[in-house]
């Protein structure tokens, strides 16, 4: 172990020494390049020995490795078990001097160990190694005063070079924890990457001069940010463990300088009577510092606008306009002028083709027989009109371009276009509509329903809009079911997509049909547009049937009014005579009136009207006895009862003269039969003798019995 140690030792000095002597003719010796081919062999064979002795001295499976921090500090082993010692709980460690006599025998269950400085002596040199179940896992050979681990550098700063912008001065000063080793030199080891980058750029120790406080980093992009971080070794340390552990991270951006490259302009017309200039922004190691301003001029020259701190990259410009130039400014200097001819009528691309193709999109087309400068394709949101589009350059070799992902979304249409380039102008654009991804149409389409017939209707729809399709319309479904027999089973039509109008037939007369659309792409159908509902006209032969029907239901409804209306009165009538007396039936004379004539002439009272038409006279042979008078003129009760029923039963007769007769002028033979009171004249009462009861049938009235004088009118006579 000790020769292992001693060979390792001389190995490291002579590539030290090897390496000194390098560096050295590398910066003045014109004898190394005479000797380098012989050199650069000595170093590769001194390496590989060195690397062999270092295995060997660190043959170690688990990683056995002992380090301390400053001249005085505590020593700290540790070792990381191997994958098949997973289920050990304690380890033993070991510790020996040269001479093979133990010092420590140390039981832990953990993976590493602290050894005081006081129990192991400078100079002398100790293997260690660590067991699990009675075997060795690692072991490592040292000497106290090799396994000091240093500092990082300290006050580590970048700075940029005040006239070089590709320059970035690092800095940094030794650490102090090696000082009290005399002759202890460092080496140094630098990285850097652009600012929030994952990989590391390395500069090696053999680049940086040993002891040296400070590197320049050359060939650095202007204006841009970068990370830096250092660490230190002691000078001819191979053993990586045994450097320091990286500085802290610091930063530092580099200056400006002129831009580089041109901008990427481009055109869009929205309107009419403007068109739309477009440039993309320069990307950071293009712009190289900030762009502060753009000029854009028109082609002779002659500068029209300038636009500062700008966000959105575009002017509106006249339609007039066919040459432009843009320029990008920063603080140091300007791009070269982008130019763009806006001369129309060149010729287009020809066979313009679309393809999906593992997650991207082909375009591709075949150049115009003219020699053309490069291909313009364009890719914009047809659901977003208003946005800007985007747009890349071809050069004229390649005929194909492919959409990545990340590109274009998926479920969204984009119009692709793609526009030749010629030094005397464009050609004009060809255009295809392409879906990254297709799904299933958000809605069906509305249908309208017009010209209904007997058996057929004419339905007309529209297409969906763009924004809900999400694919493209392969076909429409037209659903109807009569209506309202839910059980009955519904139809289904498939029309093309090209359709915008469909004959619905083999429809039934006089039936209620409802109808609802649907949408299909090659993902699937979607969900129903409105449901609508239409009656289908009756035939002829219905329509005669249905109005000699109502005509009949209306027949029949009056004649059932007729008949009920007299069933109704009679029924009425009849009910009436069986539950009213007869009497109410009839229309019986007012007694007052009656009463107040008898008693002033005893005369027929006035409420027996003259009959209008003379009433059929019967002959009758009657013997009258005629009363003589009496003095006082008063009628006995027999006699007032004849004369009135004689009186109602008569006509009055009137002379020639026209005056009523008396009793005397009467010819019993020839004319009705009546009775007079003496002395009283005849006047015809004017009453219909059907109407009026004889007094056998008034007094045959229970009700007038009692009173039968007092009706009559004979009691006050009387008196």
């Amino acid at each position: 172990m000790f020769l292992t140690l001693s060979s390792a030792r001389i190995i490291n000095f002579l590539c030290w020494r090897f390496a000194v002597q390098d560096r050295s003719n590398k910066h003045g010796s014109l004898k190394y390049s005479s000797d380098k081919v012989m050199r650069s062999t000595i170093r590769i064979v001194c390496e590989l020995l060195l690397i062999i002795a270092v295995l060997k001295q660190h043959s170690n499976p688990t990683g056995l490795f002992c380090f301390r921090q400053h001249k005085d500090s505590e020593i700290n082993c540790s070792w990381t078990p191997s994958s098949n010692t997973l289920n050990i709980n304690e380890y033993t460690f070991y510790l020996e001097e040269e001479d093979g006599k133990k010092l420590f025998t140390v039981n832990t269950h953990l993976t590493s160990v602290i050894l005081k400085r006081k129990d192991l002596s400078a100079g002398k040199s100790y293997t260690a190694w660590v067991e699990a179940n009675n075997a060795r896992l690692s072991s490592s050979e040292f000497t106290i005063e090799d396994i000091v681990k240093p500092y990082p550098p300290a006050n580590v700063s970048a700075i940029p070079a005040l006239d070089d912008p590709t320059i970035i001065m690092i800095e940094w000063t030794k650490p102090t924890n090696l000082d009290l080793f005399p002759g202890s030199n460092f080496q140094f080891e630098l990285q850097y990457r652009l600012a929030d980058q994952k990989n590391w750029t390395e500069v090696s120790h053999d680049e940086i001069e040993v002891q040296a406080i400070s590197y320049c980093l050359e060939e650095l992009q202007p204006f841009t940010e970068y990370e830096f971080r250092i660490r230190c070794g002691r000078d001819g340390e191979t053993n990586k463990k045994l450097w320091s552990d990286w500085s802290s991270v610091i930063k530092a951006m580099t200056l400006e300088a002129n831009p580089d490259g041109v901008l990427d302009v481009w055109f869009m017309q929205r309107r009419l009577g403007s068109i739309t200039l477009l440039w993309k922004p320069l990307e950071q190691h293009q712009a190289r510092g900030i762009i502060r301003q753009y000029s854009v001029s028109e082609g002779d020259g002659k500068e029209m606008s300038k636009v500062t701190n700008i966000t959105s990259c575009n002017i509106s410009l006249s339609e007039n306009t066919r040459h432009v130039n843009v320029t990008a400014y920063n603080s140091v200097g300007a791009t070269e002028p982008a130019k763009l001819n806006l001369v129309k009528g060149q010729p287009p691309v020809l066979n313009l083709s679309t393809l999906n193709y593992n997650d991207e999109i082909q375009v591709c087309w075949k150049a115009p027989p003219r020699k053309v400068l490069e291909f313009v394709v364009e890719w914009s949101n047809m659901n977003l009109p208003e946005h800007q589009p985007e747009w890349k350059k071809i050069p004229a070799l390649k005929e194909c371009m492919a959409l990545r992902s990340g590109v274009l979304q998926p479920w969204i249409p984009y119009k692709v276009s793609v526009y030749t380039r010629y030094e005397s102008g464009l050609g004009g654009a060809v255009s295809s509509i392409v879906y990254k991804e297709e799904g299933v149409p958000l809605t069906g389409p509305t249908a309208k329903i017009y010209n209904i017939t007997q058996t057929s209707a004419t339905l007309t729809f529209e297409a969906i809009p763009l924004n809900l399709c999400q694919g493209f319309i392969l076909y429409y479904t037209l659903y109807y079911i009569k209506s309202p027999q839910e059980d009955s089973r519904q139809k289904v039509l498939n029309i093309s997509s090209a359709l915008h109008s469909f004959m619905l037939s083999n429809l039934e007369p006089a039936s209620t049909y409802k109808i609802w659309m649907t949408a299909s792409t090659i993902k699937g159908e979607s969900k129903s547009g409105s449901h609508l509902k239409f009656k289908t006209q009756a035939s002829h032969t219905v329509i005669w049937k249905q109005i000699v029907l109502v005509l009949v239901i209306l027949a029949s409804i009056l004649l059932c009014i007729i008949v009920g209306k007299c069933c109704f009165y009679q029924r009425i009538k009849s009910l009436g005579s069986f539950l009213i007396p007869q009497w109410c039936c009839q229309k019986i004379p007012d007694l007052e009136v009656i009463r107040t004539r008898l008693q002033q002439n005893l005369i027929t009272p006035d409420h027996f009207g003259t009959i209008e038409n003379d009433p059929e006279v019967v002959k009758v042979e009657e013997t009258v006895t005629l009363v003589p008078q009496t003095t006082s003129n008063s009628l006995t009760l027999k006699e007032t009862e004849s004369l009135y029923t004689e009186d109602m039963l008569r006509e009055n007769i009137p002379t020639q003269n026209g005056e009523t007769c008396t009793d005397q002028d009467i010819e019993l033979e020839e004319k009705p039969v009546s009775t007079k009171v003496p002395g009283k004249t005849c006047i015809t009462s004017g009453y219909e003798k059907h109407y009026v009861p004889s007094p056998d049938e008034l007094l045959e009235d229970e009700w007038q019995l009692d009173r039968k004088e007092q009706w009559l009118g004979l009691e006050e006579y009387q008196q």
